[in-house]
């Protein structure tokens, strides 16, 4: 079982992580939506612009997952679960919480779960 110290330290690491993603969030959001609102364009000005609003998009998509992982390992910090993992219910490796502090499996089931494509995250 995790210590309040550790448990604090993560609390906090996490709390960091949601501001900083909740800000690249609405920067990456506010700058798509301003692409190509510029003068006129003509059609592979458009469609350059249509790529990059996308691939803008793809990396909102991305950090708005990461924001619900950072989130819902606040929730489990909440209700005393955190650290453990989701599918074995064995605690998950310190080293592994430390590189991912949203993590919800241990190695052995997060590598199990990515080989039968079940999760990317």
């Amino acid at each position: 079982m995790m210590d309040a110290e550790r448990l604090s330290y993560h609390r906090q690491k996490l709390l960091d992580m949601k501001k900083e993603l909740i800000e690249k969030l609405n920067e990456k959001y506010n700058e798509a939506i301003k692409l190509g609102t510029e003068g006129v364009q003509d059609s592979a000005d458009e469609a350059y612009n249509i790529y990059n609003k996308n691939l803008m998009l793809g990396k909102v998509e991305t950090d708005a997952l990461k924001l619900r992982l950072v989130e819902q390992a606040l929730q489990r910090i909440a209700n005393g679960t955190y650290g453990v993992c989701i599918e074995c219910e064995e605690e998950i490796e310190q080293r592994r919480l430390e590189y991912v502090p949203f993590a919800r499996y241990c190695t052995d089931c997060k590598s199990e779960l990515e080989k039968k494509g079940l999760i990317k995250m």
